[in-house]
């Protein structure tokens, strides 16, 4: 009986290590893994430490970098009952700029970037990872992730800011895709078209922008002039616009980025 036994799972074994070619099906290296939610804090203390040395950080450390901003891009989209779609920009294509304190400069294409604070006219196709502040007149198909983003225009762009966002306009011409924004605490925007939104940790507390212009409350952590196909995921009390046209709201239950 023993012998029987043994013989049965022996032969159960190599039926399902064996694949129809006599071969060994391989197992993906992360099978089941599934990614840990992305952790902001983690991100600018990476940064701060290239800024600090002035040099770009480990192999290791840049993908880490990497991956929190493709990740919660990826979240924030299926967040949104999106179709998958990637980054607007191919990191593999990019240009690596020297890593500094202030990056000043008139434009800024096909780059990727480290630097504690930004200010820049207009960036094309770039990546901008920054510990502080960044500024951009004009943003098309970039990656931006610092602590307090302000634009006039995005277009095409994934923007995560540790704290506060402002934006004029966020477009998409000719209904192609919209930028996805997310902030810790606040949201301010003039027009957003077709834009996906979320706020990690919503509140009633006046925003930076809010207190140096004197704005009446409530301060919600969104709030816009113009929504248009806006897909917010957060609850309607946590946004503010007039007369938002054909929007959705979807607040979220699990963390999209802590």
């Amino acid at each position: 009986m023993k012998r029987l036994l043994a013989d049965f799972f022996a032969a159960c074994g190599a039926i399902l290590v064996t694949t129809a070619g006599g071969t060994a099906a391989p197992v993906p290296k992360d099978a089941g893994k599934t990614n840990p939610t992305p952790d902001l804090k983690a991100f600018f203390t990476a940064v701060g430490k290239a800024v600090e040395n002035e040099k770009w950080p480990a192999e290791a450390d840049e993908k880490q970098l990497r991956d929190t901003a493709r990740v919660i891009f990826e979240r924030a989209v299926k967040a949104a009952e999106q179709k998958e779609r990637k980054l607007p920009v191919d990191f593999e294509k990019l240009t690596k700029v020297d890593v500094v304190g202030e990056h000043k400069a008139d434009s800024l294409e096909g780059n990727f970037l480290i630097a504690k604070n930004v200010q820049v006219r207009i960036a094309k196709n770039s990546v901008i990872f920054a510990g502080g502040d960044v500024q951009i007149t004009t943003a098309q198909n970039c990656v931006i992730v610092a602590q307090n983003v302000r634009c006039t225009g995005v277009e095409n762009c994934a923007v995560v800011a540790g704290e506060f966002f402002r934006v004029t306009s966020a477009h998409r011409p000719n209904d192609a895709d919209g930028s996805v924004v997310v902030a810790g605490q606040w949201i301010r925007a003039t027009g957003l078209d077709g834009t996906i939104c979320h706020v990690l940790r919503p509140g009633s507390a006046a925003s930076p922008e809010d207190l140096k212009f004197r704005l009446p409350g409530p301060y919600p952590a969104i709030r816009t002039t113009v929504a248009d196909n806006v897909i917010f995921l957060n609850a309607m009390e946590d946004t503010g616009a007039n007369g938002p046209k054909n929007c959705t709201y979807l607040p979220q239950n699990a963390p999209i980025a802590k």
